[in-house]
Parts: structure tokens; sequence; C-alpha cells
């Protein structure tokens, strides 16, 4: 064992941990606005499809009235000029209703995107957690060998060659163990 094992690794994992966790603030600040802005647009789609609906129905009546005309030229002429305004009302509101729909289903992918990149993140976060917990039980375990073999100057006591043996297996354990969670990755 080398002296050096008595020290404790350095803690490079504090860095990215801490990079993870703001990335996730700033995409839970961002996902704030989204559900936001997803709830103005909703607003919008509500509202637009209510007045075309409304201005379908007012050309569906004007058309039957534009039927039963019975030759009134002004009475006729007025409707004709209602039926085409209905006609284009329909036409903008339908088109205005698409548009802002394109929108809503944009923050809604927008919205479906940050939460799967929050959660990729929390997932990385509790990965680095459990590999910074292994790599300081790694380290303990170290520490606990350099120590029963006698580097502390207890040169006078004989080291406990069963106690030894045991440590190294876990230590080997341990290490299958990392090694494993590496190849197969978490499991849900």
């Amino acid at each position: 064992m080398n002296p050096e094992d008595k020290f404790p690794p350095p803690d490079n994992y504090a860095a990215f941990i801490e990079r993870l966790d703001d990335a996730a603030a700033r995409l839970s600040t961002r996902l704030r606005s989204v559900i936001q802005a997803l709830g103005a647009v909703s607003l919008l789609v509500e509202k637009y499809q209510g007045a075309s609906l409304k201005w379908e129905q007012r050309r569906t009546r004007v058309a039957l009235e534009l039927d039963r005309c019975a030759g009134e030229p002004e009475t006729y002429a007025a409707l004709r000029e209602l039926h085409a305004t209905a006609v284009k009302m329909v036409a903008l509101h339908h088109a205005q209703t698409e548009r802002i729909t394109e929108k809503l289903h944009l923050l809604q992918d927008h919205r479906d995107a940050i939460h799967k990149s929050l959660g990729e993140l929390e997932a990385g976060r509790a990965k680095l957690q459990a590999s910074r917990a292994v790599s300081q039980d790694r380290h303990n375990l170290k520490s606990a060998l350099y120590e029963l073999a006698g580097a502390n100057g207890a040169a006078a006591t004989t080291p406990d060659l069963g106690l030894l043996s045991d440590l190294r297996q876990a230590r080997e354990a341990v290490v299958l163990a990392e090694a494993l969670m590496e190849v197969k990755g978490p499991r849900p």
C-alpha cells in the first residue's frame, strides 16, 4: 500500500454535481416560463376556436337566409355581403387557430424536452453521488488495510492475517460490484 492512501482522494465530484444542479436550476426556470406560456396560448386557442365556431354558425344562418330570399335585391345584396364577410372571418379565425395550435404544440414539445432533460440530470446526479460514496468507501477500505498492514508505526503488533484476507475479499467484492454497475448501469 502507498502512503498516499492515507489521504482521501480529491473530491472532484462536487464540481460536477454543482454543474448538474446549476443546469437543473436553469431548466427549472425555463420550465416555469414555458408552463406559463402554455397557459396563455391554450387560452388563446380556446378563444379563437370559439370565435371560429360563432362565425361558422353565422355563415350557416346567412346561407339559409340567402336560400330563402324571395327576390328583394337590396335584401339579397345585404345577405350576400354578410355571407362573404362570414366566409372570410371563418377562414381568418381558422388560420389563426391553426397557427396558435402549432405554437401550442411547439411549447408542449419544449415542456416535454425540459422534463426529459431534468430527469436525465437527476439520474446523472444520483449516479455521481453513488460513485462518490463508492470512491469514499474504497478509500476507507484502503486506509483500513494500510493500517492493519502495520504502516502506522505499529510494527510491534502482529496483523491478523484472517482479517487482512477478509478485508481484501471485501475490497475485491466492492471493485467487482463497481465494475458490474458500470457495465450494466442502474436498474430501476
